[in-house]
């Protein structure tokens, strides 16, 4: 049965964030939907981690952007892990789930929005993937580079006024924090036909707070506690999950 919902970095409440044995977890689970996060090596390919420098997830320290890839590669995650590429994460859920890719845009990052395309294109995922980013600029080059990629912003609220603003870009959706919800805004997202993902829902109350709002895509780390209140006929015993 499939989980409609975004494993958030994958299932990283046990497995290392950002890593394929992450994203396999989440796909074994029957999530629908993940969402990752890329930047850009020294010789320009596009690799999944969160943050800018390699210091909190691997064995090694410095920024990625002053790395090769094959440098990179020396470096291990929890030990026998190593930095996977985009093509890597998406050859991997083809056609199994579909991926929210967060550019992280910065201005440091010359050419990410194209060799991000050129990846989906090469694996053949454009309808698999959404592009999202805080940078509007990233945003607009990458609706020059296709026209058919489905992007959309990423922003800490849910700002109805900035639709206006983006409308020339043809956003596919607008994700957004948590935080960030409001009852009154998410109408008029409604009625602008605008889809919206929101993250992260990681506890009882948030989750039980979103049932009213199905029509909104949901991120979480906590991906069995999500089956359990979303879905709770495809578990045994919901005890299990920690609730």
């Amino acid at each position: 049965m499939t989980i409609r919902g975004i494993a958030h970095q994958g299932y990283s409440l046990k497995y290392p964030e950002n890593t394929l044995s992450s994203f396999q977890a989440a796909i074994d689970l029957g999530f629908s939907h993940t969402k990752l996060d890329v930047h850009l090596s020294k010789d320009g390919v596009p690799v999944v981690m969160k943050d800018a420098t390699i210091d909190r997830m691997t064995d090694g320290f410095g920024e990625i952007k002053n790395y090769t890839f094959m440098e990179l590669q020396k470096f291990t995650i929890n030990h026998d892990e190593r930095i996977p590429t985009l093509e890597e994460v998406l050859r991997l859920t083809k056609d199994r789930m579909k991926v929210f890719v967060e550019l992280k845009q910065t201005g440091f990052y010359h050419g990410l929005e194209e060799k991000v395309y050129e990846i989906i294109k090469k694996v053949n995922v454009l309808d698999q993937v959404y592009v999202i980013s805080f940078n509007h600029h990233s945003l607009a080059r990458l609706r020059i580079i296709s026209k058919k990629l489905q992007i959309g912003p990423l922003a800490n609220e849910l700002l109805p006024r900035e639709c206006e603003f983006l409308k020339p870009l043809k956003i596919s959706f607008y994700a957004i924090q948590y935080s960030g919800l409001k009852k009154e805004n998410i109408k008029k997202f409604e009625e602008m036909n605008i889809p919206i993902a929101v993250w992260p829902v990681n506890t009882i109350d948030q989750m039980k707070q979103m049932h009213q709002f199905p029509s909104i895509l949901i991120g979480t780390d906590e991906l069995e506690k999500y089956q359990a209140i979303f879905y709770p006929d495809t578990i045994p015993n919901w005890q299990e999950v920690g609730m």
